[in-house]
């Protein structure tokens, strides 16, 4: 019993000590490479980054005072923007442009609808006669072909259109780098030179950040040689500063501007045209490529920059909101320890701090993942609610393993949900009311995280790892197991919990694999920190429900032997 108690609490004390490790990094200056110059050269433009704004609704327009404002911001600090669609009040932007003194890479959008099509054809032409000495060229088309919208010979009839129409500008088409490989002899000759995307995050093998400048250079140099010779702007290049980690590619506020920084640098002095990818944050592209869709912007989505072109880079002011949480939690669990008549001695008060760090960081965490990732309503809904559990599950977790780690009080059991049901139908009594608070916060959270696990198995490009919401319910409940030595359990509550260690495993191998046309089923380069640590945790949950299950079935069969 010694033994078990010095283990659970280094286990607690490691677990305070990551969370104020992980704090003190977001809050760290890290040096970066300074850029040449204050000026880049250009960047894409979309004006839909405030509240409600999306592209979607065809029916939004884009004020001229609010594209102004956007445009006057960016003129600070670029030379041109690139757009993607004349409609929805970007037909102004031609206009302003040339008021700010910048250029104009006027793009066109083309989907799968002819009428909307010749709509932004009609007014692109019209604008490019307009504003000759403001547009520096016309991208025909955004992706098209790789999202299967139009084919290759429509994409090249609408380009040839458009350069008979503007004989004085020059004409191109922009899609991924492979895609433009793949159907350079439909189009090739048609443009005046070819826009390729080169995002290292994207990519089917994704690329971490120590090698993504040159990844870019490298495939730069590739597309021009395999293109014939003909001329190759760079037409989307970036990195987000949040989402979800793919494989070794990881998305952080210091990532993207350690890559901004260090590809202006290598793009100067190697001559190469591009743009960046992208202006604002747009929190509507959350909705179809997870959180990291709406945080490639260099500005923040309210108009605010989010890193200086030089000197050093923190990741982000929040370590307060931890230290709150920390306090919080801590005079909580000092409160309900006095409420229920435990003893106080020196021993408990290491394990509340330890305890209280760890899930005052874990909520803190979950909280700034909250504001990050939320879209709707029913979002915030159900994200709250797990927020007010995962309180809840430090109070009742907490307070029993502190007690136990100071005088080796008893831990309560835990009840089940088939219990629950009876207690709330019939008031059975089987149970007392805090093995029913433990019984329903494992219930709750094998179920969520049952759910988290099918939506990550069946979508895991664009969705996150909630591991701050998890780790302190999954280490909690384990270690109360654990020290219990057995626990009761329902069919369903088995299987839940057989559901989510299976698909961790599954989720942690196959973000580490590569599946691409030359080297199937090849091993990543690098780690995803984030899947390893989801894994853990679907492992320690599913382990408190299925390790004292194990060890009883063997007790039981040892006697009946």
């Amino acid at each position: 019993m010694f033994l078990k108690r010095v283990l659970v609490s280094i286990i607690l004390a490691a677990g305070a000590l990551l969370s104020i490790l992980y704090w003190w990094s977001l809050i760290q200056p890290v040096i970066l490479v300074d850029a040449l110059t204050d000026h880049l050269s250009c960047v894409s433009y979309s004006p839909f980054h405030r509240p409600g704004q999306t592209p979607f609704d065809r029916e939004t327009s884009i004020s001229t005072e609010q594209i102004e404002a956007d445009l006057t911001a960016l003129a600070q600090r670029f030379d041109c923007v690139r757009t993607y669609s004349v409609t929805q009040g970007m037909q102004e932007v031609p206009r302003l442009a040339q008021k700010l003194g910048i250029k104009v890479l006027l793009g066109i959008w083309i989907g799968r609808e002819q009428s909307s099509n010749e709509k932004e054809l009609t007014i692109a032409i019209d604008l490019a006669q307009k504003y000759p000495s403001v547009i520096r060229a016309i991208i025909v088309g955004n992706e098209v072909l790789l999202r299967r919208e139009q084919p290759p010979s429509m994409m090249r009839a609408y380009i040839e259109r458009v350069k008979a129409a503007v004989p004085g500008v020059p004409v191109t088409y922009a899609d991924v780098w492979e895609f433009w490989l793949r159907y350079q002899k439909d189009l090739l000759d048609s443009v005046s030179f070819a826009t390729v995307h080169i995002l290292p995050y994207w990519e089917d093998d994704p690329i971490g950040i120590e090698n993504a400048v040159g990844h870019v250079s490298h495939i730069y140099q590739h597309a021009k040689a395999e293109l014939k010779g003909k001329e190759v702007l760079i037409g989307e290049t970036g990195w987000p500063s949040y989402g979800r980690q793919r494989q070794e590619a990881e998305p952080s506020l210091v990532n993207q501007a350690r890559f901004i920084r260090e590809f202006a640098l290598r793009a100067e002095l190697e001559k190469i045209p591009y743009n960046v990818i992208e202006a604002f944050d747009q929190p509507w592209k959350r909705d179809s490529e997870g959180a990291v869709g709406g945080y490639w912007g260099i500005y923040a989505a309210d108009g605010i920059t989010k890193f200086p072109i030089r000197g050093p880079v923190a990741e982000a002011p929040y370590w307060s909101f931890a230290a709150y949480g920390t306090m919080v939690a801590f005079l909580c669990l000092l409160v309900i320890i006095q409420l229920r008549a435990r003893k106080l001695d020196g021993g408990t008060f290491p394990a509340l701090l330890a305890i209280s760090i760890s899930s005052g960081g874990a909520w803190a965490g979950f909280c700034r993942d909250m504001v990050m990732t939320n879209r709707t309503p029913l979002e915030w809904a159900y994200t709250g609610l797990y927020a007010a559990l995962l309180l809840a599950a430090t109070f009742v977790l907490g307070s029993p393993l502190a007690a136990w780690c100071s005088t080796g009080e008893t831990v309560p059991a835990m009840s089940t949900a088939s219990h629950l049901v009876r207690w709330f139908r019939r008031n059975d009594q089987s149970f007392d009311k805090t093995a029913r608070l433990l019984g329903a916060l494992r219930f709750v959270f094998l179920f969520g995280a049952a759910l988290v696990c099918v939506c990550l198995v069946f979508d895991l490009r664009s969705r996150d790892f909630p591991v701050a919401l998890f780790s302190v319910p999954a280490i909690g409940l384990a270690l109360l197991a654990w020290i219990k030595g057995k626990s009761e359990a329902d069919l369903e509550e088995v299987l839940l919990a057989g559901w989510v260690g299976f698909a961790g495993l599954w989720i942690a191998v196959a973000e580490h694999i590569i599946i691409v046309q030359d080297e199937p089923w090849r091993l990543a380069d690098g780690i995803n920190q984030h899947a390893i640590a989801w894994a853990v945790l679907c492992l320690t949950l599913a382990g408190s429900v299925l390790g004292p299950v194990v060890v009883e079935l063997r007790a039981s069969q040892r006697q009946n032997a």
